[in-house]
């Protein structure tokens, strides 16, 4: 099933994790299995005599135990390279060649230790290939660091390392207190607004944030529970700064015994996600941006899609995430290349006559949208035929599909869905606040062009070669070209031709000319 395997294991500051993956034939990158202990390394850094950074002996104890136990599991899944690098906590220990040095003799893994630069790049590069955004600044909040980096179409003008991250900021404001202290919590405020006003490029900058890392997902995951988001997925999910205020009243009146109750929060982080919040609020303000998205992509999908590109001639490109997603759903979900091809054609070719006729507002865009949505129209059959519509949209609505925001992608599964107009506003009433009545006949036209293209090769031989939408004084003829019997075809088309004729301002007719004859 994959032509490679290989393993990683990101040493944090807070956590220890290793993911393994596996490469198919295609490029494409699955997640076999991902092992996580919350070690929380920068706990035992501590000043030598020499009034210098290092790892305690206990916390070089509690590695080299997480990373024998992680390369016993790494052999038992046979792979074929093993990864492995460390960030914060070892890179600001002075003692760290006899670290890496103990893990090597102990456990026979070598660790590389990135640079701050190093780290910022990788985790940029995996944003830059999983979101759409072109400009952003991203914040990638871990234990013992906070990484900061400004991005201008996808490549990276300023980055920042500062040297304190969510365990390290519990432990300089909060140790002896209560996890809501106010006076801890306003230092907490003041210190960060400092740490990110001190950096000129990011200041009143007004692009969109990205976060990265645990405590980022964590605080998104208690929003959506707290809203009773209607659809899966973290990557891409947008926070407004009221969105973190309101996280961080939640988490503020909570009493600490009480916060493990709190749907959606991690419990090896109630004592640490108030400063994470903090971070975020503080970021915000001083960025002024306009809106805050939180990227499941990080340092671990950077380090292992940059080995990708550069073992195998760069098969993943920046410009085309949402194209290569629907591609590999279209590989998971059995759609019929050349049936798809077909159908995608003649959707295209409609759209850009109803544009033309000025019966639709063109945007390439849209073009885009409707041939991504005829590729994967009624995908959901290879579960249920029955239920082919309910089953496509359940399946397009709830998976993180890279290159696509949350809108997008309802929207996606709204046109590849759409069977008629009843259907289609069932599925939006969990999203009455995301599309206006506007966008509503939008989706209603474009998904009337994709169910009308299917009809016309009911038979899945490909008898229409060509469509051609004509105004006749005030009506609307369109001519169908055909090879070949049209039986199955001509009853479908002339059953839904009123999907296409919603959209003009006349009345439809068909004519069929067999070419043939």
């Amino acid at each position: 099933m994959y032509s490679n395997k290989v393993g990683l294991i990101d040493i944090g500051s807070n956590t220890i994790r290793m993911v393994i993956y596996g490469i198919d034939s295609h490029f494409e990158i699955h997640e076999i299995t991902n092992l996580k202990v919350a070690a929380r390394l920068s706990q035992y850094l501590i000043n030598d005599d020499h009034e210098q950074i290092v790892m305690a002996d206990q916390g070089i104890q509690k590695l080299t135990e997480t990373l024998a136990s992680f390369n016993y599991a790494a052999r038992a899944h046979e792979i074929e390279e093993l990864i492995v690098f460390a960030t914060a906590a070892i890179r600001q220990s002075a003692n760290q060649e006899t670290i890496i040095q103990r893990v090597l003799d102990e456990t026979g893994i070598e660790i590389r230790i990135l640079s701050e630069k190093e780290e910022a790049s990788l985790g940029q590069y995996a944003i830059s290939h999983s979101l759409p955004n072109r400009n952003m600044v991203t914040i990638d909040l871990g234990g013992g660091s906070c990484e900061i980096t400004l991005s201008e179409n996808k490549e990276i003008k300023h980055y920042h390392s500062f040297p304190f991250g969510v365990v390290s900021l519990k432990e300089k404001f909060f140790a002896g207190k209560e996890h809501n202290d106010a006076v801890a919590i306003e230092k907490t405020r003041r210190y960060l607004q400092k740490a990110f006003k001190s950096l000129s490029w990011l200041k009143k900058i007004e692009y969109p944030i990205v976060a990265v890392g645990g405590s980022a997902r964590n605080i998104a995951q208690v929003h959506q529970r707290l809203q009773r988001y209607p659809i899966a997925g973290l990557h891409g999910y947008r926070l407004s700064e009221i969105n973190l205020e309101t996280t961080l009243d939640l988490f503020q009146t909570t009493n600490y015994q009480d916060m493990q109750d709190i749907d959606g929060l991690s419990s090896d982080r109630t004592d640490i996600i108030i400063p994470a919040n903090l971070a975020l609020i503080e970021l915000y303000q001083v960025v002024d941006a306009p809106t805050l998205y939180i990227s499941r992509q990080g340092l671990r999908e950077g380090i292992i899609t940059y080995y990708l590109n550069d073992h195998f001639d760069q098969p993943i490109d920046p410009e085309h995430i949402h194209v290569r997603s629907v591609a590999k759903l279209c590989r998971d979900f059995k759609v019929h290349p050349k049936v798809a091809e077909v159908r995608s054609k003649i959707a295209i070719d409609l759209y850009k006559q109803l544009t033309d006729l000025s019966q639709l507002n063109y945007s390439y865009a849209q073009q885009v949208e409707l041939e991504m949505a005829s590729y994967l129209y009624k995908c959901g059959q290879f579960i249920s035929q029955e239920a082919d519509s309910q089953t496509t949209f359940y399946l397009l609505s709830n998976m993180d599909l890279a290159g696509f925001s949350h809108r997008d992608r309802v929207r996606l599964a709204l046109l590849s869905s759409y069977r008629n107009k009843s259907l289609l506003y069932q599925y939006c009433q969990p999203f009455v606040d995301w599309f206006s009545e506007n966008d509503m006949k939008e989706l209603q036209s474009l998904g009337g062009i994709l169910k009308f293209s299917q009809a016309l090769n009911d038979s899945k031989t490909s008898p229409i070669k060509k469509v051609k939408l004509e105004k006749k004084k005030k009506d609307y003829l369109l001519t169908l070209y055909h090879h070949g019997p049209v039986v199955a075809e001509q009853y479908r088309a002339e059953r839904h031709s009123k999907h296409i004729a919603r959209s003009l301002n006349g009345s439809l007719k068909l004519k069929y000319v067999d070419l043939d004859a």
